[in-house]
């Protein structure tokens, strides 16, 4: 008993810290909110909570708390990851008129960091807030390639960090830096053009990945209208129950499976 407490409470503490990092990174450095971590997991737990209780009063059984609970935990993550993800997508539309325009700048005689203040006057949206947040970390002392680097982390796009190592690059051998700008967004250009051919070409997959996760439910409700005794021996009788669970586990198991499959990098 001694050593699962023990255990237990370390994993989950250090589960807490994961997530209140997660947090930060994402309300506080992409969002450039000022939420504190521990605050944002204080109403996370309030809200799994709330959903507990929820299901309890809907349900009037321990069982959906504890169920309602477990949905409850995975939402702020779920919430967490969705914003990350469009915030993400919109960088990268952003990106390839984002270089061009630091080229045109450095064309017109501009230095590197003129050009990002260029980019950060004449832009709007993620990308003017990510150059304009790593242009005051270069006013505060910090060297351009280590606030590239902050930039990279923070926004976690492999096309930003193409750009950012080749801009280090270029910096440290010389050349022509409005030619260099000029083959990274023709490159990333490409590398766009052909991961929008491969969401086409595995959206099909993708769809039966959610019909596949979506229809037993839809089948359980038919049951229940059909066989209302019958079904509810699933979820009252302790058979039941782990027939339940090992479906759900299936379920979750093969839609994980075909995502995987799916999802290709370039």
């Amino acid at each position: 008993t001694f050593l699962l407490v023990r255990y237990g409470y370390a994993g989950m503490r250090q589960r807490w810290r994961k997530q209140a990092r997660r947090y930060d990174l994402v309300l506080n450095k992409q969002l450039l909110l000022d939420i504190p971590p521990n605050t944002a997991m204080a109403f996370a737990g309030v809200g799994v909570l709330i959903t507990g209780l929820t299901g309890y009063l809907l349900g009037g059984r321990w069982e959906y708390f504890i169920f309602a609970s477990l949905v409850g935990l995975f939402i702020p993550h779920l919430v967490i990851t969705h914003i990350e993800q469009k915030r993400r997508d919109e960088l990268e539309e952003q990106l390839v008129n984002g270089v061009t325009s630091l080229a045109s700048g450095v064309r017109a005689g501009l230095a590197l960091v003129q050009s990002m203040e260029l980019l950060v006057k004449n832009s709007s949206g993620p990308i003017k807030q990510e150059f304009q947040h790593m242009l005051r970390e270069y006013q505060l002392g910090v060297d351009l390639p280590m606030a590239m680097q902050n930039a990279s982390e923070r926004i976690g796009s492999p096309h930003y960090r193409l750009l950012f190592a080749a801009i280090e690059a270029h910096r440290e051998r010389g050349g022509d830096m409005g030619e260099s700008l000029d083959r990274i967004s023709a490159a990333i250009r490409e590398i766009q053009r052909l991961e929008g051919r491969l969401q086409t070409l595995t959206s099909q997959g993708r769809n039966q990945a959610r019909m596949m996760a979506f229809m037993p439910f839809v089948i359980l409700i038919m049951m229940y209208v059909i066989m209302p005794e019958e079904t509810r021996m699933l979820f009252t009788e302790p058979w039941g129950r782990l027939i339940l669970l090992i479906a759900c586990a299936m379920i979750g198991g093969g839609f994980l499976w075909i995502r995987r499959i799916m999802s290709v990098n370039i």
